[in-house]
């Protein structure tokens, strides 16, 4: 964000209630599913910040927090530039539209992309053509089939040690998600 600067925040929840919050900036905002939730700031330091979930939203409820960086206007200025290279870059291919759409909707906030996975869902890394455990004891390849039911209808198979339930159901085409796919085979 840049500093001295009013910025609107229009946030939307997909699957619970939760509460935006950074502590130095003094105010705590619910979001709920449903309904666009608005939040003004104006950040008045430098610096980098937490932001958390305020309320407790669920099993993944800890693993909520990202940095929110807040800099002078020329250095905002400069990374806005670059993301929107970084974007049209991407936007031309598959792969890179899927990686996006990943961005967008928050699946790395679950979903680890390197062979450390996260808790709270399975890792994407090296995915693509392995064999997964499920929850009945069974196994299946990640192939493109899986892998497509796994982001329509998470709850069909069910990967040994995750709960599917924290999963939220995405509005997506069949084209984003074989986009989304697309990307987690570039994984390795």
């Amino acid at each position: 964000l840049p500093v001295d600067k009013q910025v609107l925040l229009l946030m939307d929840s997909q699957d619970v209630i939760h509460s935006f919050w950074v502590p130095e900036f003094r105010v705590k905002q619910d979001v709920v599913p449903g309904r666009t939730t608005e939040y003004r700031i104006t950040p008045d330091r430098v610096g980098e910040y937490k932001v958390r979930c305020a309320e407790l939203c669920g099993t993944s409820h800890s693993f909520m927090e990202k940095p929110v960086i807040v800099s002078v206007r020329a250095d905002f200025d400069t990374w806005l530039t670059e993301q929107k290279l970084i974007s049209d870059e991407l936007a031309k291919t598959p792969e890179g539209q899927g990686q996006l759409l990943t961005v967008r909707n928050g699946c790395t906030g679950c979903h680890s992309l390197t062979s450390t996975p996260l808790q709270q869902a399975p890792t994407w890394f090296s995915l693509f053509g392995s064999k997964v455990e499920l929850a009945n004891g069974t196994t299946v390849i990640a192939d493109d089939a899986y892998l497509t039911e796994s982001i329509k209808t998470p709850k069909v198979k069910e990967v040994k040690g995750y709960s599917p339930s924290t999963m939220p159901q995405y509005v997506l085409t069949d084209e984003q998600v074989a986009n989304i796919v697309a990307y987690i085979k570039t994984l390795k």
